[in-house]
Parts: structure tokens; sequence; C-alpha cells
């Protein structure tokens, strides 16, 4: 199948849990789509991590013992280093197709900025992905404020950054507006929530009636969700989700340990198939919506870094430098490194969505991204927005199958709603897509560019900070 230079395809593949899955194949063709990509902003979620907690912190919830990762709870796993520069090479070649690289690491290196959330596993995700991209960059260089106990940067977390300051009672009632209560919401999720709590404690799901939790373990799903206001306030953590919050942490190693490459036996016990891996990922979605994605929190949350976005495409249209962008307006390539909440706060100012093969909707896979590409009309000049989704599928992280524009990772251009008629595709002007980033941001969540501080460059090499 031959498709238009830039063009993106949504790969259709079946996924089956024992076997590896065959990708159709991406190829670009000689055609032009008569436009020329001028810059790139590669918005994406770390790479396979262990689990965000402990072995030990979840036993309570489970009938036998979690298979530990090779490390630290939270961090990148050596796979998933793997992993992320496969998907920086691929994007290599995708850029040297575009002619947005040159193939010379040192001229490269200069027209890119790479960014990350300040933790272990996104720093490292950003390194990998450099590692990729540039290859011959031996000591790769990521923007990142100092790794500490609680990280800061207002960009990402504009609440514990002191960028705003939430309003709890306003924040809780729109949220019990949109979701009623913990009744509804566990009723609703009463699927998903039988299937987690079968896999946790080891009996065929549909079993009635259930049995009974065993003795000296704790059942996350008969918890209550509170949907009140937490006591500690910082970006995605709001409102209090209560037993919510347990079912997600209790589930939340199993899609990492299949794309980790554990033994199918030690992937949720083997107690799940590639279908139900993915159907219970639906509490995370349920988790994101709740904390992220209503009006009031959404701007508040997202506002901030929707308007460093913003800027960076603005600051490569006008050709100069602005304060409180990504980069300088000579960066052509920007990898911003964060996690899969931010991710959904973003896309969910933008109303934008997403269905990749073998994922829930809108479910960002490990390594995914949002990516939006600024191109110009080789006949008009004038410029536009190309927005899409790419992601690696479950058996393309599982495999670490190489990446190339040949098999590409899963891809699919996104619609951004109220782009009115699209010029080419679903691309939009830039002065429509501006329109629509300034109607979503609420200028008074934004940070003052004139305050703002830059965060110093990390030097990474080998897994670990020098």
């Amino acid at each position: 199948m031959k498709v238009t230079r830039g063009a993106v395809v949504l790969l259709a593949l079946s996924l089956a849990f024992a076997a590896p899955t065959t990708v159709p194949a991406q190829t670009i063709g000689d055609a032009d789509d008569g436009t020329t990509l001028k810059q790139i902003i590669v918005y994406g979620r770390h790479s396979i991590r262990s689990s965000t907690k402990e072995p030990s912190q979840v036993a309570k919830f489970a009938a036998d013992p979690y298979p530990s990762f090779a490390v630290p709870a939270g961090y990148l796993t050596p796979r998933g280093w793997q992993a992320e520069v496969l998907l920086g090479t691929y994007f290599h070649d995708y850029l040297l197709h575009e002619g947005l690289l040159t193939g010379n690491a040192r001229e490269d290196s200069a027209r890119s900025y790479f960014r990350a959330q300040p933790i272990e596993r996104t720093n490292l995700t950003a390194a990998a992905f450099l590692t990729g991209v540039i290859p011959g960059v031996s000591s790769p260089r990521v923007h990142s404020f100092p790794i500490s106990p609680y990280p800061t940067d207002p960009v990402f977390d504009p609440i514990f950054g002191k960028v705003v300051t939430v309003d709890p009672v306003r924040a809780v009632t729109e949220t019990q507006g949109i979701f009623n209560n913990g009744a509804a919401l566990m009723a609703a999720s009463s699927g998903e929530y039988a299937l987690i709590r079968s896999v946790l404690f080891g009996y065929p799901p549909g079993t009635q009636p259930p049995p009974p939790t065993p003795d000296g373990k704790i059942d996350a799903t008969s918890e209550t969700i509170p949907l009140t206001a937490n006591t500690t306030l910082y970006t995605g953590n709001v409102i209090n989700v209560g037993g919510l919050a347990d079912v997600s942490n209790a589930c939340d190693p199993f899609v990492m340990q299949y794309a980790d490459g554990f033994p199918p036996d030690q992937v949720a016990w083997g107690r799940l198939s590639l279908d139900t891996l993915s159907q219970q990922t639906r509490i995370t979605r349920l988790f994101f919506d709740i904390e992220l994605l209503s009006p009031y929190l959404n701007q508040l949350q997202s506002s901030n870094l929707a308007s460093h976005l913003l800027r960076t495409i603005e600051q490569a249209v006008k050709g100069r430098n602005i304060r409180g962008a990504f980069g300088t307006a000579k960066s052509r390539l920007h990898v911003i490194i964060s996690s899969d909440a931010y991710l959904a706060g973003l896309a969910g100012l933008l109303h934008l969505h997403w269905q990749l093969p073998g994922y829930q909707p809108d479910f960002c896979s490990p390594g995914g991204a949002l990516v939006f590409e600024l191109r110009q009309s080789n006949k008009t000049q004038e410029y536009l927005v190309r927005v899409f989704y790419t992601g690696q599928t479950f058996d393309q992280l599982r495999n670490l199958t190489p990446l190339t524009l040949e098999k590409p990772p899963a891809t699919m251009q996104l619609l951004l709603p109220g782009g009115g008629t699209a010029v080419t595709g679903l691309d939009v002007t830039f002065k429509t897509f501006q329109k629509l980033l300034e109607g979503a941001i609420e200028p008074k969540y934004v940070q003052n560019p004139q305050k703002e501080v830059q965060p110093d460059v990390l030097v990474l090499a080998d897994h670990s900070l020098e």
C-alpha cells in the first residue's frame, strides 16, 4: 500500500497473547503531499517501568506474591530503555526522510530540545529517545529540574509548582456533577472490578457467588470511592478516589509485566488474556477522567503546559525566540517526556481522542506520544498543524520489535474538534490551531513567562545520571 509523503496510517492488527503479532507495513511513496515539515513536538509518556509500588506495598491486595521487577519501584526498566531507543530510531528514519534531520549528530543536536519531568523514568526515557533519534550522541543531554522526593516542574505540575491555587470545593462539586458518587462509579465499572478481583484472588471470572476474601487480605474492589477533596494537593491528586486508587495500584504492574517480557505465568499470575489485560486498563482511564478532565480541573492543571506547546509552535512560525516556549526558534525537534496523567490532561484540553489496535480508547501506552507537526504548504506557504498519536503495540514492546518506515509503530492522525474544513486530510491551519488553543487555555492558570526559571541540563548515560 502506497501513502503520500508524511501521511499517517492507522495500523490494523490482530493481537494474540501466545504468538507474536504481524503488523502491516507502512511504506513512503514517491509522491509529495504538498507540504514541508518545519517543526515536530513529540510529547510522550515514559517507556516501560517497574510498578510504582514495591511488591510489599500491594501484597495485601492479592492472594499471591507479586513478581519483582529488576529495578526499584517506578524506575525505567532496561527493556524500557531499549524499547524507547527503538522508537527514537523510527523517528530518526522518519525525520531524515522528511528532511527535518540532517544525519549529522552535532548539527541535529544543536537544533533539538529535550525536556523531562524530573523523575528517573522520564529523564531516562528522554535520553533513550535521544539515543535513537540522533545516533552518535554519546552523552544525552536532557533539560530537567533536579530529581527530589517530590519532583517539581511547574510546566507539568502547576499546583505543586505554585503556579495555580486549586479550589477544592469547586473541583469536588464539578466532579460529583459529572460522576454522581462512588457507588454509581463502582456499579458502572462492575465488569472491570469483577475481572480484577478474580485476578487478584485467583478464581475463574464469573464465579458466582465470588469466593470470600482470603484471610489477612484486603479486597480493594469493595472499598468506597469518596469523591471528596484530598488533603495533599498536586496535579492529578485533587480528588480523593479512595478504593479506586487501591484498585489501580493493585493492577498497575500487569501492563508493564507484559511489556517487559515477563513469562506468561507471571503476567498477572497467568490470569489475563491480552484482551482482558487491555480491558482492565479502563480503571486507569477512569482515574484520569476523575482527576484531570472535569472542565475546571482540566484548565487549571493543563493550561500552563498547553501554553508552552502553543508558544513553541509560534516561535517556529515567527522565527524568533518567545519566552515561555520550549527550546529556541532554531529548535526543530522537541521531545518532551512526562507521565500519562499529564498527557491525558493535555489531550483533554484539546478534546483529542485515539484508538490504537489492542488498547482501550485514549490509553497512553508505555512510550506513546502525542505528536504535533508544523508543516508549510509548498504552494501557498501557509502554515499547517498536523496532530497524531503514536505508540508501540503491546507486542512491539514485549518483543522489542525493530521499527522502520516499513514496519512502524501504531499511528493515528487525530481530529481537532472545531478545526473546520481540513486543508490536507485532518490538518488545520496554524491560525485555526492557535485560536483553538487560546480558547482552551485559561490565562490566569498560566505562569508569567518573565518569572519562569529554566531547568538545568542533565547529562545521562548508561541508564543513570552522571
